[in-house]
């Protein structure tokens, strides 16, 4: 070291510790403390497929839960003609996703949050891109419908637990802990705020079911279950402190507004739970996306202009559009997605085109960036503190029109597990 220091000033000033870069050693290497093996082999079906239904699903306390997938497949209609659905559709054709750890509350996302929050948390542009494109292809023409992969959308569930990267990804969820089972409620959405019909003269069906869908569960167990916490201490009279990967995600709260000629609205945001506020996620979408011959519930409209205020001191401030750039430079990837906007047929051709469509959201950044390198770390830095706090939402829709804005809340948040069950700490 001293050697060091008298052929470099820079080392004698910088406050660090030092490490080899040839050589492994203690301050470069880890090692795991608890032998674990992962497997993926538990699938539960959902009971019920029928549009609009709701299914419960529970995974039995068994060590660690990581990650959740569902799996479906439309059911092929009796008539495809003039059927098609965007890309991502298996993302739209969740309404409402639930979820009880242990005897906790029943706290729910909508199935929009869940595709926002999943691509949000991806590393980079091109793992975002996939997950949406297994998310389900799009089916623009019979020939599309009679392929039975394509009409198979892989869904990832983003539960408090979890996260889809690896560099910072999530711990599994202990659920050894608990004596109670972790419940999933997954509401799926009417198939016909989905699936776009093109109308007379086309004859197409639109299906009322799935051909199947099944959750799938990642477990990650102990080699040696005596080193589990549950085993080697009395959860009846102890407390085990569990971090969210990403903060806890309050569910959408939406807000219908009329815009004028001018574009401009201006909304009081609503609901916000009292805790460290680390992040507000905001997408705009259009009222007349939702019916129709063209259905596109996802379809993200993005602001000319955002202003965001609590009690009156302003967080964001964007002339002209500038959160676009600022929203790129706070994270690994744009909160954006390659997204296909169809145009319907027009006889007797019966092939939908699909154009791309920049699908944009936007993320206002509470807490100071900070990121999470290795895969399983987590880190607490903390946002705004807020409790009754007012808070305003004001900006420019480019065209006039009727839109309803959401607003998702991001809190910092830990589970406190004990006497078997587990509760949110905000």
């Amino acid at each position: 070291m001293q050697g060091a220091v008298t052929q470099n000033v820079q080392q004698s000033i910088r406050p660090g510790m030092e490490m080899s870069t040839y050589y492994a050693g203690s301050e470069n290497s880890k090692l795991q403390a608890n032998a674990t093996v992962e497997d993926n082999r538990f699938f539960v079906a959902l009971p019920s497929l029928n549009s609009g239904s709701s299914s419960t699903v529970t995974f039995n306390p068994n060590e660690g839960l990581a990650e959740v997938i569902l799996t479906m497949r439309l059911a092929a209609p009796t008539d495809a003609t003039g059927l098609a659905v965007q890309e991502g559709w298996g993302y739209s054709m969740l309404r409402r996703i639930g979820y009880r750890y242990g005897s906790s509350q029943l706290y729910y996302i909508s199935g929009t949050q869940n595709l926002v929050e999943a691509m949000s948390l991806c590393e980079d542009s091109g793992k975002k891109q996939q997950l949406f494109f297994l998310g389900g292809q799009a089916l623009l023409s019979p020939a599309d419908w009679a392929d039975a992969g394509k009409r198979t959308a892989y869904v990832y569930l983003r539960l408090p637990h979890s996260s889809p990267a690896l560099s910072g990804g999530a711990l599994p969820f202990p659920s050894d802990v608990l004596t109670a089972p972790v419940q999933l409620q997954i509401d799926l959405a009417r198939f016909a705020d989905v699936v776009s019909n093109a109308g007379s003269p086309f004859t197409g069906v639109v299906p009322s079911s799935l051909e199947f869908a099944t959750v799938n569960f990642t477990q990650v167990t102990m080699q040696d279950s005596g080193d589990l916490v549950a085993r080697r201490f009395d959860m009846s009279k102890h407390a085990l402190t569990i971090p969210l990967p990403a903060g806890w995600c309050q569910e959408e709260v939406q807000f219908p507004v009329t815009v004028g000629a001018n574009g401009q609205f201006q909304v009081s945001l609503t609901g916000c739970k009292a805790g460290d506020l680390t992040k507000l996620r905001v997408w705009v979408t259009k009222d007349s996306d939702t019916s129709g011959t063209v259905v596109a519930p996802n379809k993200f409209y993005a602001p000319s202009q955002l202003t965001f205020a609590i009690n009156g001191l302003i967080y964001l401030d964007s002339a002209n559009g500038s959160w676009l750039l600022t929203n790129l430079l706070r994270r690994r990837q744009p909160p954006v997605a390659t997204y296909s906007d169809l145009t319907a047929p027009t006889s007797p051709a019966t092939q939908w085109t699909a154009a791309p469509y920049a699908n944009v959201w936007c993320e206002i950044d509470l807490a100071q960036p900070h990121t999470i390198g290795d895969s399983q770390e987590v880190a607490l830095v903390h946002g705004v503190p807020v409790m009754n706090s007012v808070m305003n939402l004001t900006g420019i829709m480019p065209a006039a029109g009727s839109y309803t804005i959401h607003a998702e809340y991001v809190l910092n948040c830990s589970w406190m597990a004990s006497k078997g069950s587990a509760e949110f700490v905000f």
